[in-house]
C-alpha cells in the first residue's frame, strides 16, 4: 500500500548529531520526491549527505530523507511483514471470536507490491457461526521521476453476515502521493475495476453477478509518538454498468509497537452496499483488537 506505515517499517530519522553511517546490507533510500535508491550507505556527519553506493553513486541531503528501509539482494530479502493474532471469549453466551490479519510488502526502487489478508470467525450458543474474510492486493510501479504510479488493484470478500460467498474485483489504476514526509503520507487512487459476485445459496440479489465499476481511494497514515501509527484507507465503487450501485469499504487501525518488534492494533472495518442481497443488511461492520508481530524475510 502506498499510504502504509507498517509497524515494521524501519525509519531512519537523520539528524546531525550522528557522526556517520557506513553499512553493508543494501537499504532502499526515499526522497522527499518520491524517488528510491538502493544500494549500501556511506555518510559523514560533516557533509549532511547521504551516499548510496550500487552500480552508480547518488547523494542525498539529509532534510531531503524521507525513509531509510533495509532490504536484500534476493526478492526474497525484500520482504516485510507483519502478522496479527486476537481471541475474545465470554461464558455466558461461550461467544468465541477468533480475528486474524496478515500483511507481505515487497519494497523496490520503483515498485511496491503489498498483499493484505483478514480473517473474523465468530461462534455463539444457538446461532449460527459467522465469518468474514477479506484479501486485498495492490502493484504499483513509479512514473519516471515524479509521485505518480500506475498498476494493478484487487479484492476479494467473503461474508456470511452480508451472504456473499466470494466477491472478485480486479482492475487497474493510477495513483498520486500529495504528501509524503517521514511522519505522513497521503494517496489517491482511481482507477477501473470488473467485480464478479457469487451470493450463498438459496438467495436473491438485487444487483448485477458482473459490473464493471470505477474505484477510488484515499490511504493516510501517520506516524506519532516512536511507537504509535495510525492509518486510513477508504475505497468507493461506484458501479457503471449498474447505475445508482455504490459500495465501499473503511479500515481504520491503530497500532501500538510496545517492546521490539511486537505490538497492539486496534481496527474497525465497515463494509457498505446500498443494493445488498435481499434480506442481508447494508453495512457490516465491527471492531477488533489484535496482538501482532512484525517481520522481515533474511532467507
Amino acid at each position: 500500500m502506498l499510504a502504509q506505515s507498517e509497524p515494521d517499517k524501519i525509519c531512519i530519522r537523520l539528524e546531525t548529531k550522528f557522526f556517520h553511517i557506513d553499512t553493508h546490507q543494501p537499504f532502499v533510500v526515499v526522497d522527499s520526491k518520491g524517488e528510491a535508491f538502493s544500494g549500501i550507505l556511506s555518510e559523514q556527519a560533516t557533509t549532511h549527505l547521504i551516499l548510496i553506493k550500487n552500480t552508480s553513486e547518488h547523494y542525498i541531503p539529509h532534510n531531503d530523507v524521507i525513509s531509510i528501509e533495509e532490504t536484500g539482494i534476493t526478492f526474497l530479502r525484500s520482504l516485510r511483514g507483519d502478522l496479527d493474532l486476537g481471541l475474545d471469549f465470554a461464558q455466558s453466551n461461550a461467544q468465541k471470536n477468533l480475528t486474524l490479519d496478515g500483511d507481505l510488502i515487497y519494497q523496490a526502487t520503483k515498485h511496491v507490491f503489498s498483499i493484505n489478508l483478514s480473517s473474523t470467525f465468530t461462534s455463539q450458543e444457538q446461532t449460527e457461526n459467522t465469518r468474514e474474510t477479506t484479501l486485498k492486493a495492490e502493484y504499483f510501479n513509479q512514473l519516471r521521476k515524479s509521485n505518480w504510479y500506475a498498476g494493478s488493484i484487487s479484492n476479494f470478500l467473503s461474508s456470511s453476515e452480508q451472504q456473499i460467498y466470494l466477491r472478485s474485483t480486479l482492475g487497474g489504476a493510477l495513483a498520486v502521493r500529495p504528501i509524503y514526509t517521514n511522519k505522513t503520507v497521503l494517496s489517491f487512487i482511481g482507477g477501473i475495476a470488473y467485480t464478479v459476485e457469487s451470493d450463498e445459496n438459496n438467495t436473491d440479489s438485487t444487483a448485477s453477478k458482473n459490473s464493471i465499476d470505477t474505484a477510488e481511494a484515499i490511504q493516510f497514515s501517520t506516524f506519532r509518538f516512536d511507537s504509535t501509527t495510525f492509518e486510513t484507507t477508504a475505497w468507493v465503487y461506484p458501479s457503471l454498468t449498474s447505475l445508482g450501485r455504490v459500495r465501499t469499504t473503511l479500515n481504520q487501525d491503530i497500532y501500538y509497537k510496545f517492546y521490539k518488534n511486537f505490538y497492539i492494533r486496534i481496527s474497525f472495518y465497515d463494509n457498505y452496499d446500498n443494493r445488498p442481497v435481499v434480506g442481508a443488511p447494508s453495512n457490516n461492520l465491527g471492531a477488533t483488537t489484535t496482538l501482532g508481530w512484525s517481520f522481515r524475510q533474511l532467507k
